[in-house]
């Protein structure tokens, strides 16, 4: 299944880079997912809970960024899951991309490869819900980035020999992960559909 979304940030380039690049910063801006161990700033393992309807879903698995470009700001993740119950395993290949988009401005590009296998690939067979599932995921991702986007540096404490603080400042924590709303995000993908099903008409 192959997804395609692309939105704004408000952040320039330069800033909003080195954000997508740190992976345990960047995840818990992902509603329903959460870091269990991070292995180092490019690769983590975590979980990411989805409710769709009357199923709920919890992957557990690894998220890596396995290629960058910084001269094109492009980068390539690789994530794989598997289901806590035994449903079925996921696994998809996201490449990102971030350009100017005016001032103060970053437009990102992604593409997505998902795979799912077992029970859980019946959902795979509604693209269109899936997609618009993961619309309304992408659009609450979006919000909380900027969110850590806009947080300003914690300053550090001045050390105890020299009474200057080290030239890197510290960064503030992420925000605390949001469950993510089953129904609600089910409804408004479903709503939509329809939606968008009636323009086509």
């Amino acid at each position: 299944m192959d997804l395609h979304h692309q939105f704004e940030v408000a952040a320039d380039v330069e800033h909003a880079w080195p954000a997508f690049l740190d992976v345990p910063r960047i995840a818990p801006c992902m509603p329903g997912a959460e870091i269990t161990e991070v292995i180092d700033e490019r690769n983590v393992k975590g979980a990411a809970k989805l409710k769709v309807g009357p199923v709920n879903l919890r992957f557990a698995g690894q998220a890596e960024i396995t290629h960058v470009d910084d001269a094109t700001h492009s980068a390539v993740m690789t994530a794989k899951g598997s289901d806590a119950k035994g449903r079925g395993n996921a696994d998809a290949n996201v490449h990102f991309s971030l350009r100017e988009a005016g001032e103060s401005r970053t437009l990102v590009d992604v593409h997505t490869t998902l795979n799912l296998t077992g029970s859980v690939a019946q959902y795979g067979r509604a693209s269109g819900l899936i997609d618009e599932i993961a619309n309304q995921l992408i659009a609450e991702f979006v919000v909380n980035l900027e969110a850590e986007l806009a947080r300003p540096s914690e300053p550090v404490p001045a050390g105890p020999e020299t009474g200057e603080a080290p030239s890197v400042p510290a960064v503030a924590p992420p925000p605390a992960t949001r469950a993510v709303s089953g129904l609600t995000v089910f409804f408004r993908a479903l709503v939509a559909i329809i939606k968008r099903w009636f323009k086509r008409s």
